[in-house]
C-alpha cells in the first residue's frame, strides 16, 4: 500500500501518541510549562509514526530508529532549555485545565482521522470487490467450458478463474475447411482491466480469424490490432492450433506461440510426453513481430495438452511451486480416462498442492 494512502493512519496515530505528553504532564499535575508539553506533544507523534513507518517499510532498521529516538531526545532536552522553553511553570489549576483539554482535543482529533481513514479503505476494499466480482462474471460468460468432438479429433477446454482475477481465455473457432481453430490466451494483469482485455482479444480473433486463415498472419494482424484496444503496459501470451484434416492413421496440426508456455504431445505409442519448441514474443507490445507456425504430426490416440503458467506456478505453504514436473505425471497417470476426467485430475491436484494466485487454464485434444 502506498504511503499517500496511509496519511489519515499516521495523522491519526500522531495524535494518539502525543496524548502521552499530556499524560506525563497530568501526572506531574501541570507543573511543566506549556511550550515544553507541546514540544514533547510534537516530538512523541512524530517518533511514533517514524516507527510504523519503519515496520511497514523496513522492519530491519527498528532497532536504528530507537538510537535515532534515544539522540533525538537528548536533543529536544538541550534545545527545551536553551530557548528557556520550560519556564515558566504555570499554577496548578491552569496546568491540569491545560492538560485535560489537550488530551481531549488530541482524541477527539485521533477518532476523526482514524474513522477517517477506515472510510476511505472501506470505500476501496469495496470497489475492488465490485472489480473483482465483474470480472469473475466477464470471464464466466465468455470463457464457458469447452466440449466438442469430430470423427478426428475430441477436445476439452476449461478455465478456472483465481481469487485475483486475471484474463485467462480458452476459445474455438471452426474453419470453412473442416480444420478447427483452438487457443489458449493469457492476458497481463489482473482484474476488471484484464477481463476487459480478454473480451476484446476474444472479438479481435473471431473477427479476424475469415481474414488471416493461417496462424502466422492471424498472430501479426492481433499484435497490430491490440495496441490500440489495451493499456501501454498490458500484454497477451497465446497459443494457438489448428487441427488439420486427417489422413489414414495419422492426423496433423499446426501451432504457433506468442510468448507462451510449450504445448506438450502424449504420444500412444512410446507413451512420453514430449515438450514442443518454444515461441516468440508476446502480443500487444513489439510491433512487427513473427509468430512462425510449425506442423506436428500425431496418431490415433495421442494427446495434445495446452495450459497457462497459472497451472504450474501454484506454492504450496513450504514455496515449492506445483511445476512441469507434477503436471506431466498426472497426465500420465490419468491418459486412459476420458478428457475431462483428465482435466479435473489435474486441476484438482493443483488445488491440494496450494492457493492458486492465478487463473488456471488447460486445453485438452485427442486425436482418433
Amino acid at each position: 500500500m502506498p504511503l499517500s494512502r496511509l496519511k489519515y493512519l499516521f495523522l491519526g496515530i500522531f495524535c494518539l501518541t502525543g496524548m502521552i505528553g499530556c499524560l506525563l504532564d497530568a501526572v506531574v499535575l501541570g507543573s511543566k510549562p506549556f511550550a515544553e508539553v507541546i514540544v514533547w506533544i510534537v516530538f512523541t507523534g512524530v517518533m511514533a509514526v517514524m516507527y510504523v513507518v519503519l515496520a511497514l517499510r523496513a522492519p530491519r532498521w527498528l532497532l536504528a530508529g530507537v538510537a535515532v529516538h534515544v539522540v533525538a531526545s537528548g536533543v529536544v532536552r538541550y534545545l527545551v532549555a536553551a530557548l528557556h522553553l520550560n519556564q515558566p511553570a504555570p499554577d496548578l489549576q491552569s496546568g491540569v485545565r491545560f492538560a485535560a483539554v489537550t488530551s481531549i482535543i488530541l482524541c477527539l482529533l485521533a477518532c476523526a482521522f482514524f474513522l477517517l481513514f477506515f472510510y476511505r479503505e472501506a470505500r476501496h476494499s469495496i470497489r475492488l470487490q465490485t472489480e473483482l466480482s465483474l470480472a469473475h462474471d466477464i470471464q464466466k460468460t465468455l470463457v464457458p467450458t469447452i466440449e466438442l468432438s469430430s470423427d478426428d479429433w475430441e477436445l476439452y477446454g476449461v478455465s478456472l478463474p483465481s481469487d485475483n482475477v486475471g484474463g485467462d481465455l480458452v476459445d474455438v473457432v471452426p474453419h470453412q475447411d473442416g480444420s478447427v481453430l483452438a487457443y489458449i490466451a493469457d492476458i497481463s494483469g489482473h482484474g476488471l482491466p484484464a477481463g476487459i482485455l480478454m473480451g476484446r482479444f476474444k472479438t479481435a480473433v473471431r473477427t479476424c480469424v475469415p481474414e488471416n486463415p493461417d496462424l502466422s498472419s492471424l498472430l501479426r494482424r492481433l499484435n497490430s490490432v491490440l495496441p490500440q484496444v489495451k493499456e501501454p503496459e498490458m500484454y497477451a501470451t497465446c497459443a494457438a492450433i489448428r487441427v488439420l484434416a486427417s489422413h489414414g492413421n495419422s492426423s496433423y496440426f499446426e501451432y504457433v506461440l506468442a510468448g507462451h508456455p510449450a504445448p506438450a504431445v502424449f504420444s500412444s505409442r512410446s507413451g512420453s510426453l514430449v515438450r514442443l519448441e518454444d515461441g516468440s514474443a508476446v502480443l500487444g507490445l513489439l510491433p512487427g513481430s513473427e509468430f512462425p507456425a510449425h506442423r506436428v504430426e500425431v496418431h490415433s490416440g495421442d494427446l495434445l495438452l495446452i495450459f497457462t503458467d497459472g497451472l504450474i506456478e501454484i506454492v504450496n505453504s513450504q514455496g515449492e511451486e506445483f511445476g512441469w514436473n507434477r503436471l506431466q505425471a498426472s497426465v500420465q497417470q490419468n491418459c486412459g480416462e476420458s478428457l475431462k476426467t483428465i482435466a479435473d485430475a489435474v486441476l484438482e491436484e493443483g488445488r491440494h498442492w496450494g492457493n492458486a494466485t492465478d487463473d488456471r487454464t488447460l486445453l485438452l485434444i485427442r486425436f482418433r
